[in-house]
């Protein structure tokens, strides 16, 4: 395929400014040559022909007095106002006319603006003649002169006027052109937003800066479907092994639940009933959070209104349990109860995860402790331990799916427990926090309901 020449806005502008200054000169000429043909064509008068008009006027008034003025020995180009004695005897002035021929009679500036300029003849009497004339183009019909406006003024409105349209015509020509470009931008960012980087065609453009964004665009979005793409089979990869790793934990579970009922059988004493309960208590959740882990994309279930001190009552068995059979020391410290608006199986969930990951990493003869507590409009449960703490990799990555501390070295951990607890906390509109203290702590905070 040929390759079309693009062109650059540089050039766009200058072709505009080009078109505009071309054409006004154009215009203007023109216009003058026009001007010129109807002063030659005699429909117009020089501006000259009032001045001359005016100065045949002197000698003949000046001849004449106050009684014996004649005005039609003056020519109708040429306005006249009598003087006597300060005393305006007679015009053919407008009053702002014969103000201004008063003013400047009497030394004053006159009114250049206008245009107007004024002779003063003594005649015989020694009375004054004032004789005013506009330095303009008139009508050489006096007829015309009467009834048509002033020619001079609405020619120059007409020049004004076709030079504004002109600008206007290419100012809007050139503003088509960047219109035309910038909605193929336009296009473009739709198509990739819509995962189609395929249609954008930068060949579309006209303009040469333009054709390079759209080729910039074109190749961003290609990345970009690449990388969605890519995080889908992350995705994909990630929901496949949380339904092998949900499939492979029902066998070890029927195990451990089936033994558990079989030695609950036999005949025990109080503390071994104790601890076969506590076996079947856990087996059952975690019956439970395999079912979960089968929507662990799906929102939450709806809140409800439950009681702090009832919750925490919950973690508190289950943080004994867990601590018991390791040699862990439990500490509850409940310094707030309140009502909380939440989903009270993913609280308690999401709590004995934290839990099960203090006890974990925690060294025989060590502490857990439940913090429960209020900060602001926040119910605070803190879970700290006394072991070795979060790695500073831990502090960045832990809560994301599926990761684990490589340098815990605990194949048991599967990188969910955090994961889930984040999830819990901004469902809520809560956070969780962690940080060493300096063993591990973890903090979930959720909003109080007031």
């Amino acid at each position: 395929m040929e390759k079309r020449k693009l062109t650059s806005i540089r050039r766009v502008l200058l072709r505009y400014l080009l078109l505009c200054g071309g054409g006004c000169v154009l215009i203007l000429v023109l216009w003058w040559g026009i001007f010129m043909q109807l002063i030659a064509g005699g429909f117009l008068l020089p501006a000259v022909a009032s001045a001359q008009a005016c100065a045949n006027a002197r000698e003949a008034v000046a001849a004449m007095t106050a009684d014996t003025f004649d005005a039609a020995q003056i020519g109708d180009l040429c306005r006249w106002a009598v003087v006597q004695n300060d005393m305006v005897l007679q015009t053919n002035m407008t009053d702002r006319q014969l103000k201004i021929a008063l003013n400047t009679f009497h030394g004053g500036s006159g009114n250049f603006g206008a245009m107007q300029y004024h002779y003063t003849v003594k005649m015989a009497d020694g009375s004054f003649c004032l004789l005013q004339y506009d330095y303009a183009v008139p009508y050489a019909d006096p007829a015309l002169r009467r009834t048509l406006p002033d020619f001079q003024i609405c020619y120059i409105i007409l020049l004004a006027a076709l030079i504004v349209g002109w600008l206007a015509w290419c100012t809007h020509r050139t503003v088509r052109a960047f219109a035309a470009e910038t909605a193929r931008l336009n296009r473009a960012v739709d198509a990739i937003a819509a995962r189609r980087p395929e249609t954008v065609d930068p060949a579309e453009a006209n303009m040469r800066e333009f054709a390079a964004t759209l080729q910039a665009l074109q190749t961003m979005g290609r990345a970009l479907t690449d990388s969605l793409q890519t995080q889908w089979r992350l995705e994909q990869q990630h929901t496949e092994q949380i339904a092998a790793l949900t499939h492979d934990l029902k066998t070890p579970l029927t195990v451990i639940q089936g033994n558990a009922d079989l030695l609950a059988e036999d005949a025990l004493t109080d503390a071994q009933k104790m601890q076969i309960d506590a076996i079947l208590r856990g087996a059952d959740r975690a019956r439970q959070y395999l079912a979960a882990l089968r929507t662990v994309g799906a929102p939450p279930a709806p809140k409800t209104h439950l009681e702090s001190h009832a919750l925490v009552g919950k973690l508190a068995e289950t943080a004994r349990a867990l601590c018991a059979p390791t040699g862990v020391e439990f500490v509850l410290d409940e310094q707030w109860q309140g009502s909380l608006f939440a989903v009270e199986s993913d609280l308690i969930r999401a709590a004995e995860n934290l839990l099960d990951n203090a006890v974990r990493h925690t060294p025989r003869g060590g502490k857990v402790t439940i913090l429960v507590t209020k900060n602001s409009n926040y119910f605070i449960l803190r879970v700290t331990d006394t072991g070795p703490g979060f790695t500073a990799e831990a502090l960045a990555k832990a809560g994301e799916m599926l990761y684990t501390d490589a340098a815990r070295g605990d194949a048991a951990h599967q990188g969910l427990g955090l994961y889930f607890a984040r999830r819990v906390a901004e469902f809520h509109g809560g956070f969780l926090c962690l940080s060493n203290t300096p063993g591990a702590c973890a903090e979930l905070a959720l909003p109080i309901c007031e």
